[in-house]
């Protein structure tokens, strides 16, 4: 190999360590951090965690739904938890405040957007909000069940 190969192999891999090729979609970060527990389809496992197609849910949390899916991401969930007629018990999900911000904000507009047809979802502010003072467990399931 000449130098001039050599110094150009050396700038692209030093180019592509700043620009990468392709970006992961928000479906590829929900499949890669929620579908283990919630399926690939987001329709859940029963026993195990609850479906996210849920309108009825998004739709009677209305103005509290970002809150409430916000809430969740960067908290966390315990808890008996009653949907589509299933009973979750005993399994907490565990708060995924380790990620970053913008790949949960779009990960939780996939949930509602792609998953539920619906409008909106959190911003980066909430959701920062929320990491740094994560709403509890209680909060969490009186916005669910409306208390």
């Amino acid at each position: 190999m000449n130098k001039r190969a050599v110094s150009l192999l050396f700038a692209l891999v030093a180019l592509g360590t700043h620009y990468p090729v392709s970006a992961e979609s928000d479906q590829d970060k929900f499949v890669t951090n929620c579908s283990g527990c919630h399926g690939m389809d987001a329709k859940g496992i029963i026993g195990l965690a609850p479906s996210l197609e849920n309108p009825q849910l998004w739709n009677r949390l209305g103005d509290k739904r970002d809150q409430y899916i916000a809430g969740v991401v960067t908290g966390g969930m315990s808890g008996k938890i009653e949907s589509l007629g299933n009973s979750y018990q005993g399994f907490a999900m565990p708060p995924q405040s380790f990620l970053e911000t913008a790949d949960l904000v779009e990960i939780t507009h996939y949930i509602l957007s792609d998953i539920n047809h619906l409008t909106g979802g959190p911003d980066a502010n909430l959701i920062d909000k929320y990491k740094e003072n994560p709403l509890s467990h209680q909060e969490l399931h009186q916005l669910r069940d409306g208390d």
